[in-house]
């Protein structure tokens, strides 16, 4: 009888120990269930917000594309009208003989080496107009070295326009 009571309680012990192991395992189960669906709800939402990211920074690029396209479009029209306007300028220009003494000039900007000048005698008497045309011919020599210093100075500029443009057409062209 006693032997059948230790059995008995040996028996309730072990069902109580198979109800609490069921209930641990299916608890641990319903957990883990739980949190993978938790996971996977995340990861949905990352997914979805680096393909939204995607979007968005293909849009930024899209946009910055037409804009630089647009400017590069501008600067074009505008070197266009720039051509447009000196060629119709020199159009307009007479046909001009170069006075030797501006000749010089240009060969120096250009960097040509310097005619050997032959330096005739003064004359002992210069009357008045020809004094005078030495005048205007030096103011005309002054103003056309002023010119050519701008001009020096807006070639200079232009080169580096001209660079600019040249490294945003690279830019462009290499996307």
């Amino acid at each position: 009888m006693i032997q059948s009571r230790i059995l008995g309680w040996l028996a309730g012990a072990a069902a109580v120990l198979a109800l609490l192991a069921g209930l641990y395992l299916a608890g641990r189960m319903h957990g883990r269930d739980a949190e993978r669906a938790r996971w996977t709800e995340r990861q949905i939402i990352a997914e979805r917000a680096a393909r939204q990211t995607e979007t968005d920074l293909a849009a930024i690029a899209a946009a910055s594309a037409k804009r630089i396209a647009a400017k590069e479009a501008a600067l074009n029209d505008q070197a266009q009208r720039q051509s447009a306007a000196w060629r119709a300028a020199m159009a307009r220009l007479r046909d001009q003989r170069i006075p030797a003494a501006v000749g010089v000039q240009l060969n120096a900007a250009g960097g040509l080496p310097a005619a050997t000048a032959v330096a005739g005698a003064p004359r002992a008497d210069p009357d008045a107009q020809a004094l005078d045309k030495l005048v205007d011919l030096a103011d005309t020599l002054d103003t056309v070295r002023a010119n050519y210093a701008i001009c020096a100075a807006n070639i200079g500029r232009l080169s580096e326009a001209r660079d600019w443009y040249e490294s945003i057409l690279e830019r462009v062209n290499a996307r």
